[in-house]
């Protein structure tokens, strides 16, 4: 169902890090996001939390495993390209008062589970359930 509210414009899906488990969270930001610089992001997200390697050298190793350029991955990761936005998202998710992961938020509201999600969308679309 969340899939149809997405295809159909009603509802955007948005990912954004949140860093609650200290330095491994920071890791896996890192290091989904240096993979979606090279189309990737998805991807390397899925299989990457799967894993129970949340080393830098686990991460290294996904990458060339799914294909990516080892040594440009390796080069984001340890530069900490992206740390600013992923400390920035980290900011902004506390701002909106994410405690946990994962929390949906609708229009700034959260909603506690998928059901009360879909009755809240389905609401504002002007649709029933």
């Amino acid at each position: 169902m969340i899939d149809e509210l997405v295809r159909r414009g009603i509802v955007r899906f948005e990912y954004q890090h949140y860093l609650g488990h200290g330095q491994p969270s920071v890791l896996s930001a890192l290091a989904t996001e240096c993979a979606g610089d090279q189309g990737q992001w998805w991807r390397f997200h899925d299989h990457y939390m799967s894993t129970q390697d949340f080393s830098r050298d686990g991460a290294v190793a996904l990458a060339a495993e799914i294909g990516l350029d080892r040594d440009t991955f390796a080069q984001c990761l340890d530069d900490e390209v992206h740390l600013d936005a992923v400390n920035q998202q980290h900011i902004n998710g506390r701002e909106a008062g994410v405690r946990f992961t994962p929390t949906i938020h609708v229009n700034g509201e959260g909603a506690p589970t998928t059901e009360a999600l879909i009755e809240y969308v389905l609401e504002l679309s002007g649709q029933s359930n």
